[in-house]
């Protein structure tokens, strides 16, 4: 009797089991979730091949897309025996900071790029450094769209670049990628690079394009902007499944949350590939995160051989006059972005003067974001200063009142260290004390005369600054006296004529609150 009762309580379960199976499908036959990863980085600025950085151990080589190639081909490989889904996404500015993407402009970084599979890219300010044409030219060779919801033409206020790109992942599922660049595109790029071209506010756009592509799946936004707006766009739009940033190149790990908006960001010049592990509910279409990291480019790891060989190619494309040794120097050049950016250095005090030197000019005023790269004490060779000055920069001479010229120096010094201000001014024949947001004393010249208001001064600055770059309105319209010398060329044919250069930090800009 107990056997009978026993068997006719499994069989009542089985039934009950069959039925609500037949009424909820979902609970007999549970959809899986849907895993995929993404690899990013930023900030590549042209940094092909590996370099060597400064340690408290000496100098370490890093980086090299070839080894990037390597690190993203052995995920993809993984992953794919699991079947996940692989994404590669770069946040912005391939390009300038080494003489192969400037005698090339960007087709070595697309071709790279190309190769290694690069799925989308959003647009970030430099990629206009070498004009609007060029820029259209690197976007048709490139076989991954270029991002951005927030650059429009100014006439026809049509956005230049596709706003977003969705891939599908299943059936009902896709990830969409939204691309934002930064609103300081209109002053960290040569005026008439970008004068066709207008930037709307990221804070706005993010949201509307993604309420046309959330009902799909998650949503990632692809950011060359500053981290403080990416914070606003999370705290915008809270269903984003994560940020992946660009711009201020540093290295968010470990990552911020806004809104419940995971933010990353893997410093700069292929440093580290990062890498984003989620997990899609195939219910509800949203993401979470599983996982993240920053894997290192170190030596140790083998060059991709079809990634070198490309890079190779250009390299021999060079010739050797990259490789000439044009003068030594007995210090470290200081041209470190945490530094050159909020304080004088070396390295702006030698640029700053050989300007004023050449120009006759009574003052010299150049900006911290124009000088890209250190030089290491010993031999100086011209891929050096092309690093260091990856730009042309024609010298300009303008003429400023005393008050026009204390209202430039304010500007420089708006900024806090950890923005990073590119408009931070290095000088030459000028003195000056910083309290907080503010100019103080302004002395002029050896005699250290305090600066006049009302008396016209001649000074010597980069094009660049002339076209009101860096928010410098202020020079904007003045007369000018156009050198037809760049800078850069000014530089190399110093070093060479004075053989060893031994620049020091003199007093020149002094923060009284430090």
């Amino acid at each position: 009797m107990r056997r009978f009762r026993f068997c006719a309580v499994i069989i009542l379960l089985a039934v009950t089991a069959i039925i609500v199976g037949f009424a909820n499908p979902a609970v007999a036959n549970s959809p899986t979730p849907v895993d995929v990863s993404v690899l990013f980085f930023n900030d590549i600025h042209g940094h092909l091949s590996p370099f060597k950085i400064r340690t408290d151990s000496g100098k370490k080589e890093v980086g090299g897309v070839a080894r990037l190639a390597t690190l993203i081909q052995r995920i993809r490989e993984e992953n794919r025996v699991k079947n996940i889904r692989t994404f590669v996404l770069i946040a912005g500015d391939i390009l300038q900071g080494t003489p192969m993407s400037t005698v090339f402009r960007g087709q070595p970084d697309v071709e790279c790029f190309n190769a290694m599979g690069v799925d989308a890219m959003t647009v970030g300010n430099h990629e206009f450094d070498f004009g609007l044409q060029n820029f259209l030219d690197l976007m048709q060779q490139a076989r991954f769209p270029f991002l951005s919801s927030n650059i429009v033409q100014k006439d026809t206020k049509k956005l230049l670049c596709a706003p977003y790109v969705s891939f599908k992942v299943t059936d009902q599922i896709s990830v969409s990628i939204i691309g934002a660049t930064t609103k300081l595109l209109l002053t960290t790029t040569k005026a008439e690079n970008v004068r066709t071209l207008d930037i709307l506010d990221a804070v706005q756009t993010v949201p509307k394009v993604f309420e046309q592509v959330k009902d799909r799946g998650p949503v990632i936004l692809l950011s060359h902007s500053k981290h403080h707006t990416d914070r606003a766009i999370a705290a915008a739009v809270p269903e984003l499944a994560a940020v992946v940033g660009g711009h201020d190149q540093i290295l968010l790990s470990p990552y911020r949350v806004v809104g419940g908006v995971p933010i990353f960001q893997a410093f700069e010049k292929g440093r580290y590939l990062g890498r984003l592990d989620l997990q899609i509910d195939p219910i509800s279409k949203k993401a979470r995160l599983v996982s993240y990291s920053y894997l290192p480019v170190t030596a140790e790891i083998k060059a991709d051989p079809r990634i070198d060989g490309i890079i190779a190619g250009y390299r021999a494309k060079l010739d050797a006059r990259f490789e000439e040794v044009i003068g030594d120097s007995k210090v470290f050049l200081d041209a470190e972005r945490e530094r050159i950016r909020y304080e004088e250095t070396n390295l702006g005090n030698f640029v700053a003067d050989l300007v004023r030197e050449y120009s006759g000019a009574r003052i010299a005023l150049i900006n911290g974001g124009s000088l890209r790269a250190s030089i290491d004490a010993g031999p100086i060779t011209l891929e050096d200063v092309y690093k260091t000055m990856p730009y042309a920069n024609e010298i300009v001479i303008i003429e400023l009142t005393g008050a026009q010229l204390r209202q430039a120096l304010t500007r420089s010094v708006m900024a806090a260290r950890e923005d990073e201000d590119g408009g931070f001014l290095q000088v030459s024949g000028i003195r000056f004390e910083v309290r907080g947001k503010a100019v103080a004393a302004v002395a002029v010249g050896e005699d250290k005369e305090p600066l006049n208001p009302g008396q016209i001064y001649r000074v010597a600055i980069p094009d660049f600054l002339a076209s009101g770059g860096d928010g410098y309105n202020i020079f904007v319209g003045k007369p000018a006296q156009f050198t037809g010398l760049p800078l850069r060329e000014l530089i190399a044919d110093t070093i060479r004529s004075k053989k060893v250069i031994d620049s020091r930090v003199d007093g020149r800009i002094v923060r009284a609150d430090h």
